[in-house]
């Protein structure tokens, strides 16, 4: 379930993503302990994406990566279908393009039954909050890509911590930190 209030994303009892979520954090969930798809994840702590096994979420299943930014917090969360990532090598029967919206109809019904009602803009999923955004897009130029994205906004974690926006100059020299 996600919440469109907070923007925690519970994928089931005991698991969940939240906005602010710190890289130690996803550590040590059980995501980080029993579901990456490549265990050798493990080995560059410092790694920006984890790929997870295909994860059954009420039903549904979905292939997750989960996106850590240079600032240690848990920043995206990108969810499709799983044979999704099967491309090039869809099926031959049907054209690619029917097949993308396949993955995308399968997705926004996994994302309607999320967030337990509509969030529907015309042909597109779309939500915006103070935590952050919930899109269901698809893309069919060059390499097809249909996928849901929620977007957990950092800024209001690293401005708690006394981290500043306020100065950049053309030579990189930043004002970040006080």
């Amino acid at each position: 379930m996600i919440d469109l209030t907070t923007g925690r994303f519970v994928l089931r009892e005991g698991v969940e993503l939240f906005p602010g979520m710190t890289r130690k954090e996803f550590f040590e969930s059980p995501l980080y302990k029993t579901e990456l798809f490549h265990e050798s994840d493990k080995d560059d702590l410092k790694n920006y994406s984890y790929f997870l096994k295909t994860q059954n979420i009420d039903g549904f299943e979905m292939s997750i990566n989960i996106v850590v930014s240079s600032y240690d917090y848990v920043t995206r969360i990108e969810l499709t279908r799983p044979d999704f990532y099967n491309w090039p090598d869809w099926p031959t029967d049907v054209t690619e393009e029917d097949y993308a919206y396949a993955i995308k109809k399968y997705n926004d019904e996994f994302l309607q039954h999320q967030v337990q009602g509509s969030i529907r803009e015309g042909n597109e999923i779309s939500f915006r909050s103070s935590w952050g955004s919930i899109t269901s897009s698809i893309n069919l130029r060059h390499t097809p890509k249909v996928m849901i994205t929620i977007r957990y906004r950092e800024v209001p974690f690293l401005k708690a911590k006394g981290m500043t926006f306020g100065h950049i100059d053309i030579f990189g020299n930043t004002n970040h930190n006080k």
